[in-house]
């Protein structure tokens, strides 16, 4: 006698195959949809940086990231991992949108004063703009802007709106660029025209962001107490690691600002805007790794999927990092002029710790979204005590160059430490992390649109 449950078996797998495939074809749309709208971001900020340094040259460019990075920096500080943890508690179901949005909204203008105030007093303690206060007025504008867009796009990656959240990234990198045109070079406004440009693109993120969180309902202010402190007990730890993260990425161009001179900083950050294209590999895909892993209920398994893209990441980097190595000497001429060739040797310097450090980038995102970021800071705060270390010396003996090789060694001695660390944060086996497995082919061919 056959059993009922066996004669609805074959119609239950039936179901069960149609919604694994629905649902894997929905992560692979969105993955393209990711990748091509991150692509057209850097597209836009690369023409933009190319503009920029034609146009100010080193001393100009140095003194644009001498304004802007701090203001990014204390955005990192200010925020307070709250994107982060937004993601994680919409993600959860354990505090409803509703209840959230008011209190979120209430919390930018607190944050937003603080980075604004922690902004200045480094441009005055370093003598960036010294007298200038138009220049430093631009920097600072685009704090608030930052944070509500910030704040925003943390409710879209809770609820897997990747679609809405990549909505917000290519419309500001194109106004900035366009006004960088307008300003900077078809004005002759110089720097104050590409400062003006910069406000501009965080202004159409900002705008942009709170219209899509508009949608869901309606925008309101309001202060819960009890949500505001479980928003910060979470974000604390996503905001510290954030920060050591952050300081690691930019502490040269602090440094270069307070031994060497802007021609320095310019030259580095040119160097630095090329190299970092590499870690486009796994940026453009963390979002989505981010949004799926708060989300996910098999944490070994999707760890496993994560490890695949860190090693296909790696290999692609590789494969980039040569490629950008052999034509470096030739591409920041044509590029940007002879006055950065400079920045092709500071740039070759870099590339083996921001290859490495992909690992690192890729295996963060996964235990991020197991709710401890906390992890990165075991390991980053050290390496950012070496890299501020390191960095002074050898800025001192060696300048802008020496700030590369510093900043690579760094890079480097922060990758083997995370991947012990995440070896004894998973249980898997340093064999798992760092070789190909069995399963990979066919777990890259399930992900290929065609491979189902």
């Amino acid at each position: 006698m056959i059993h009922p449950s066996d004669q609805a078996s074959p119609a239950s797998s039936s179901t069960s195959a149609s919604k694994k495939t629905e649902k894997h074809g929905r992560f692979v749309r969105e993955l393209i949809s990711v990748a091509t709208s991150r692509i057209s971001v850097k597209i836009m900020q690369f023409v933009s940086s190319l503009i920029v340094a034609r146009l100010l040259g080193p001393d100009g460019r140095g003194m644009v990231s001498a304004l802007t990075v701090p203001s990014q920096l204390a955005v990192s500080v200010s925020e307070m991992g709250v994107r982060q943890s937004t993601a994680f508690h919409l993600g959860r179901k354990i505090i409803p949108l509703p209840r959230l949005q008011p209190t979120l909204l209430a919390m930018v203008p607190i944050a937003s004063a603080a980075a604004i105030v922690l902004s200045l007093i480094y441009f005055e303690f370093v003598g960036i703009a010294r007298g200038n206060w138009t220049l430093r007025i631009l920097a600072v504008a685009t704090i608030p802007l930052s944070l509500s867009a910030s704040y925003a796009s943390g409710v879209f990656l809770g609820q897997q709106r990747i679609a809405e959240f990549r909505k917000t990234s290519w419309r500001p990198g194109f106004i900035s660029l366009v006004l960088v045109i307008l300003l900077g070079w078809a004005a002759g406004w110089g720097i104050y025209g590409v400062m003006l440009a910069t406000a501009g693109g965080a202004l159409a993120a900002s705008a942009y962001a709170l219209f899509l969180l508009g949608k869901e309902q309606p925008l309101r202010l309001g202060f819960d107490r009890a949500v505001a402190m479980q928003l910060q007990r979470k974000g604390i730890s996503y905001a510290a690691s954030l920060v050591i993260l952050m300081l690691n990425y930019r502490v040269m161009i602090l440094l270069l600002t307070r031994l060497g001179t802007l021609t320095d900083v310019g030259l580095y950050a040119q160097a630095i805007a090329i190299a970092e294209l590499i870690w486009e590999v796994p940026t453009m895909l963390g979002s989505l790794v981010l949004s799926r892993g708060v989300n996910a209920k098999d944490e070994t398994l999707f760890s496993r999927k994560v490890l695949l893209l860190a090693r296909l990441a790696f290999v692609a980097a590789v494969v980039i990092s040569i490629f950008v190595g052999f034509a470096a000497k030739y591409l920041f001429p044509i590029l940007y002029g002879h006055r950065f060739e400079q920045s092709a040797d500071i740039c070759i310097l870099l590339l083996p710790g921001i290859v490495a450090f992909i690992v690192f980038k890729v295996l963060h995102i996964d235990l991020a979204g197991r709710g401890k970021p906390w992890t990165a800071m075991i390991i980053m705060v050290p390496v950012l005590v070496l890299n501020v270390a390191l960095g002074w010396v050898m800025i001192v003996r060696y300048g802008a160059m020496g700030a590369a090789v510093a900043s690579s060694a760094c890079y480097l001695v922060a990758t083997v430490g995370y991947v012990i660390l995440y070896n004894r944060v998973t249980g898997l086996s340093l064999r798992d992390i760092l070789l190909p497995q069995p399963g990979d082919l066919g777990m890259i061919r399930r992900a290929l649109p065609f491979g189902r």
